[in-house]
């Protein structure tokens, strides 16, 4: 290994570290978000407000609970 390999290895640690940072964020069971993690939109304030951490639209939760 050279310097080089070191330094990648540095930065790979960090990105996944700040991916898990992240990603625990938006999983956590007090996520309110205003957009859907699935599709993007935006989640309207009235449901957000009805459905305490809602992460998706009522579209995407809809799907989802079909599958």
């Amino acid at each position: 290994m050279d310097i080089a390999d070191d330094a990648q290895e540095v930065i790979e640690r960090g990105l996944a570290l700040t991916l898990a940072r992240n990603r625990a964020h938006f999983e956590g069971p007090n996520v309110d978000l205003a957009n859907c993690l699935k599709c993007g939109c935006e989640i309207p304030q009235a449901r957000r407000a009805a459905v305490h951490s809602c992460k998706y639209c009522v579209h995407c939760q809809t799907r989802l609970e079909k599958q």
